[in-house]
């Protein structure tokens, strides 16, 4: 295979059903390119095991020596990767823009990055991302500097846009799933597809995790009295999904719900998916799957980053706050959950901008 390019990608290597969508479609976008995936987790040797133009360079954060911690990205980096190989860097993903505990590592890391290939001369991109939620200031002014030094910024949502759209080489585009190539489902089975999230990792939301699960159940059991299948999907197992998951399916003790867990295989976990006639949707991507897949949905709102996008596409009228899940009638979700928003063809021509710049540049 002749690749006439070679980028190095820094992403969300979490086993992430969405962070992963994001990577497929960039490799299938562009199978001429060589990429080099910039991760400490060998578990992407196997997801991407297919795609013979798609290599791993491992990158360890972190290691611990008796009682004191090491990071050994910049000194490994430095000696292992030869930064003059590669012709640019694309830094993708969804919700990489938000103020964790771990924030300056991770802007460290990044703004690391940004500046070797600054000063080689090599392009930068940042592709369909979002910014915040954030409440120090300091944050923000250290990443508009970041975002400044970036050949392209183009993120997903107008709240973020608005934030930076001063600078020159910020743009907006719909979420990089809608580019996903779809094979629709034209019979689906009599089944309702939950995603869930565990609120318990989720500072600021565990107080709501009781109510949450309660309610699911309760929401859940109904469409079992309907003759109903429950399929449970856990989008991403490291930050919890499974958990959730499996203590739902233990409430119902039904054999009539099972739980998806994604581990790597994208292509079966969304055949499962899209086989589901309704979604009751708390992860972000299974909103997005179930309006590519034409599916009845029903989002759940945990934060800001969802709000905003479902109110750019007009669908936020049919959804529910997790801050209020404690009142939502389950009557009133089922009545909410069979309707099915159209998609107007233009979002799909808005999100291929997503990738507009470096189409350009790779050519």
């Amino acid at each position: 295979m002749s690749l006439y390019k070679r980028v190095l990608v820094y992403a969300y290597f979490a086993k992430n059903t969405g962070d992963d969508l994001f990577l497929k479609i960039l490799f299938d976008r562009y199978p001429d390119v060589h990429w080099d995936l910039l991760t400490a987790n060998r578990n992407y040797n196997t997801i991407f095991k297919d795609y013979e133009h798609v290599h791993i360079i491992y990158s360890y954060r972190e290691i611990k020596v008796w009682n004191q911690k090491f990071n050994l990205f910049f000194k490994l980096n430095d000696l292992i990767l030869n930064y003059n190989k590669y012709d640019a860097l694309v830094i993708i993903g969804g919700s990489i823009f938000m103020e964790s505990p771990a924030w300056k590592i991770k802007y460290k890391e990044r703004a690391y990055l940004v500046d070797k290939f600054q000063q080689l001369n090599k392009k930068t991109f940042i592709i369909g991302a979002n910014f915040g939620p954030y409440k120090d200031q300091d944050f923000m002014r250290v990443h508009r500097d970041l975002f400044s030094r970036v050949d392209d910024v183009c993120f997903r949502d107008i709240y973020s846009f608005k934030l930076f759209n001063d600078l020159d080489n910020v743009r907006i585009a719909p979420d990089v799933v809608f580019n996903l190539q779809v094979n629709k489902q034209k019979k689906k089975m009599k089944s309702i597809g939950f995603s869930l999230i565990n609120l318990n990792n989720r500072e600021g939301l565990k107080d709501y995790q009781e109510h949450y699960q309660n309610k699911m159940i309760e929401l859940a059991k109904q469409y079992l009295k309907k003759g109903y299948r429950i399929k449970i999907f856990s989008f991403c197992e490291n930050e919890g999904d499974l958990d959730i998951s499996n203590y739902i399916k233990e409430q119902l003790r039904t054999t009539d719900v099972e739980v998806k867990n994604y581990e790597g295989d994208l292509n079966g976990f969304l055949d499962d998916f899209k086989a589901c006639e309704i979604i009751i949707g708390t992860r972000f991507h299974s909103i997005i799957l179930a309006l590519l897949y034409e599916q009845s949905v029903f989002p759940i709102i945990y934060n800001e980053k969802t709000f905003n996008v479902l109110k750019d596409l007009n669908l936020e009228k049919n959804s529910w706050h997790l801050h209020n899940i404690q009142d939502l009638q389950v009557k009133n979700a089922m009545d909410k959950a069979i309707y099915k928003a159209g998609i107007n063809n233009k979002l799909f021509i808005e999100a291929n901008k997503q990738f507009e710049k470096l189409d350009l540049y790779i050519g």
